[in-house]
């Protein structure tokens, strides 16, 4: 389904083109009225999908408000009934077209199986074990969307399986790094790939970064070491550098889906450590461990790889300094530099650097969430130095002066080679 600003800017682009004489006036009328068809072909679906959501609800809150004075054979086969019949309703969906309302239905009877596990382990007394119902849900659910197509049950299924992984990791206080876990996210992540739903897509990976974030250990218990930052820092590098690639060399639009979290997860760690180099308290060395170093050694390979291998080099080069600069602050901490000015310097330079060098790469790329990412970054940066000062006031508006003199420079040498670069070959002026 195509979002209203494309819709803008397509509609911007085929009046120009028209006018160009680069599309006739027909074939734009035509595109016109597909991207029309379209839309209202998928609103009959959407609304059925809403309608047989409410009406499962309906059922819901009627069985809820008498379900104590059923016995259990009839709560049962309700149950049963309920998981049947929407896989049932689902299957002669899809088979008349309405790709739709049979995901609604399948979803509702991934939902219906979920509650019956819960269910069935109240009404029969069975042993606490939550995370091992999760693993019944992740199952059945793969298995629906398997069998169905359905990106809701595929949904589902990530959901139930990070809860799982999550179970277990607070079950041995992080003491155990939960393999199983990859076991059946492999074959889920294989169905997601091959689906165009992209909330299956931002599911899937951040289901895999939940992952990711529970290797170092309990960090729950009060035992947060600040080389956490630097892991999860390396680990959000990781993912821009990937999304990056896959849009770049149009690889599995599923990897696209880790550049907005790997922004997100950007910006909150170099914020997190500009405020930590300029409080009195928190300013001090974090202890990297084997999880920092493993994430290190897949981010810079990574961020290497994409500066070499990108077809759009303006891009890629612009946004791997940027990574490349964000790696460098928590060094700046391990070297003890962050009880001196000059540290403190550093790491606010790098920061309000790896800023520009994103939203440079955003403008270059045309990638907007890149550009925006790089705004937020800078603008968060400048609250927390505003309120957080580099040393003394004096030295606070040094540092600024120092900062907007470089990017007031930057800017003119950028104009300069924008002109350059656009302007056309002697040969073909002449």
């Amino acid at each position: 389904m195509l979002g209203a600003t494309y819709r803008k800017r397509l509609e911007a682009d085929l009046t120009r083109w028209v006018a160009d004489g680069l599309v006739s006036a027909q074939s734009a009328a035509t595109i016109r009225q597909s991207l029309g068809r379209d839309s209202g072909l998928r609103l009959p679906g959407l609304l059925g999908m809403l309608g047989g959501l409410l009406i499962a609800s309906s059922v819901a809150a009627f069985v809820a408000a008498n379900w104590e004075e059923m016995p259990r054979l009839l709560k049962l086969g309700m149950i049963l009934v309920g998981i049947v019949g929407a896989l049932g309703i689902g299957a002669k969906l899809e088979n008349r077209g309405s790709t739709l309302g049979a995901d609604a239905a399948t979803t509702c009877g991934t939902l219906i199986f979920a509650a019956g596990v819960a269910l069935v382990g109240q009404m029969y007394h069975l042993p606490a074990d939550w995370p091992g119902g999760a693993l019944l849900i992740a199952l059945g659910a793969l298995a629906v969307a398997a069998l169905l197509r359905s990106n809701g049950a595929l949904i589902v299924a990530f959901i139930a399986l990070t809860s799982w992984s999550c179970g277990r990791w607070v079950e041995s206080e992080g003491a155990i790094i939960h393999l199983p876990f990859l076991i059946l996210y492999l074959p889920a992540l294989w169905l997601a790939l091959g689906r165009r739903a992209r909330l299956v897509h931002h599911v899937a990976v951040l289901s895999f970064a939940v992952w990711l974030g529970l290797l170092p250990g309990d960090w729950l218990s009060g035992r947060f070491d600040f080389g956490l930052l630097a892991y999860w820092l390396a680990l959000s590098v990781l993912y821009v550098a990937i999304g990056a690639f896959a849009l770049d060399r149009g690889g599995p639009v599923l990897f696209s889906a880790c550049l907005p979290w790997g922004l997100i997860g950007l910006i909150i760690a170099l914020d997190v450590e500009l405020f930590r180099i300029l409080d009195r308290d928190y300013a001090r060395a974090g202890m990297a461990s084997w999880p920092v170093y493993l994430a290190y050694a897949l981010a810079l390979p990574s961020v290497a790889a994409l500066a070499a291998l990108a077809r759009e080099r303006r891009f890629a080069v612009s946004l791997a300094i940027a990574l490349v600069l964000s790696l460098l602050v928590p060094i700046i901490f391990w070297s003890g530099g962050v009880v001196s000015l000059p540290g403190k310097v550093v790491v606010g330079g790098l920061i309000l650097a790896v800023a520009v060098a994103l939203i440079v790469a955003g403008a270059a790329g045309g990638l907007r969430r890149v550009t925006v990412a790089g705004t937020g970054l800078f603008g968060l940066a400048i609250l927390v130095l505003l309120w957080k000062t580099v040393g003394t006031l004096l030295d606070q508006s040094v540092f600024f002066l120092i900062a907007g003199a470089a990017l007031l420079l930057l800017a003119g040498g950028a104009r300069r080679l924008f002109a350059r670069l656009a302007r056309p070959p002697e040969g073909e002026a002449g």
